[in-house]
């Protein structure tokens, strides 16, 4: 059976809505401007290589691709999760919970656990997925500390490589292993190569990763003793930079992966930072729609009137935003500022 076809459309994106700040919580304009370009950013990586038509349930167990939970459709207990596509067409309106991407999921949108509601892109499914694996992320909540979605923004999170629960940075201590001695995990490089894997993951998966030590070279720890496997209950999470990398591929070693179902520590396709790479490959390859091509889709949409009036519209609003930014520049907005812009939006201007 074929994914229904049906008019392209893109993830909606939130406008920014202006609240009333107390002063110690005020921020520069300019600060609010980087903050949305990063969170572009990071949704163009997330949904780059992800179709916005189609359910990827044909597709199968997907080795990696951005996960939705629908607290709507499926409230806890229940445990459920969907694609990208299903987000946006099957849930649209309803309390989605983004979980960032997960590994080898297949789409559970329209299945068992949804009742009676069926899948609009791909109605046949099967009753379970029974090798998807789930956790409380299912139910929106997050870290040891069973936070619920959305958390306080200043927050740090990381995410485990193995269980791919998302922790509190202050709730997971972690022992942070380099590439030389010394090295600190502030660094840019080190972010961008670093894997966290959680306290719980190296006692009860892989307790020979608490003896990694810092330094380049691959790791066989088919030598360790049987008391050196036996992890502590206070042991920490440890953060390693090129984690995979270090990884001894040898017999003894892939069967260890294999027995604590970790075998996708070997899988390229698994690994975040080819999903990444995938990511910036599709965004360097999407030609963005000229003006001409956008003024053309909106007549198609509302006819010639309408697409006059929008676009005059969103040139003014273009022209006031741009008058707000100039006058703001790094000072801190104030709520008399947001107030008194709003106010300039509301007032029709003259067509001589």
């Amino acid at each position: 059976m074929e994914n229904n076809e049906e008019k392209q459309e893109t993830a909606p994106v939130a406008a920014p809505v202006a609240a009333p700040v107390a002063e110690e919580d005020s921020v520069t304009l300019r600060q609010m401007v980087e903050d949305m370009e990063d969170a572009e950013k990071t949704a163009q990586l997330l949904f780059a290589t992800q179709d916005p038509l189609v359910c990827t349930f044909p597709e199968g167990y997907v080795p990696r691709q951005t996960v939705f939970a629908c607290l709507t459709c499926t409230p806890a207990p229940e445990l459920a999760g969907v694609c990208y596509g299903c987000s946006l067409h099957c849930h649209e309106d309803h309390n989605i919970i983004e979980l960032y991407t997960k590994r080898k999921f297949k789409c559970d949108c329209g299945n068992s656990k949804f009742g009676d509601k069926k899948c609009t892109l791909y109605e046949e499914k099967d009753e379970k997925n029974e090798y998807n694996s789930y956790n409380h992320n299912y139910h929106g909540r997050f870290c040891t500390c069973d936070a619920f979605y959305p958390d306080e923004p200043e927050r740090a999170f990381m995410q485990c490589e193995l269980c791919e629960d998302w922790f509190h940075d202050d709730h997971t201590p972690a022992t942070f292993i380099g590439t030389e001695e010394g090295q600190a995990t502030g660094d840019a490089s080190v972010q961008n190569t670093a894997s966290m894997i959680c306290s719980t993951c190296i006692r009860q998966k892989l307790p020979f990763i608490a003896h990694i030590p810092a330094g380049k070279d691959v790791f066989c720890h088919s030598k360790l003793s049987a008391e050196q496997l036996v992890v502590p209950e206070d042991q920490k999470g440890v953060i390693i930079s090129h984690f995979r990398k270090r990884l001894c591929k040898c017999t003894d070693c892939t069967r260890v992966y294999d027995l604590a179902d970790c075998e996708f520590l070997m899988d390229e396709e698994d690994d975040m930072t080819k999903f990444d790479e995938d990511s910036k490959k599709a965004i360097e390859r999407e030609q963005p729609m000229s003006e001409g091509d956008e003024m053309r889709e909106l007549v198609r949409s509302v006819g010639m009137e309408g697409a006059q009036v929008v676009y005059r519209g969103l040139n003014e609003f273009k022209r006031k935003f741009t008058d707000f930014l100039e006058r703001a520049g790094d000072r801190i907005i104030t709520e008399a500022d947001v107030k008194e812009w709003t106010e300039t939006l509301k007032k029709r201007p003259r067509h001589e």
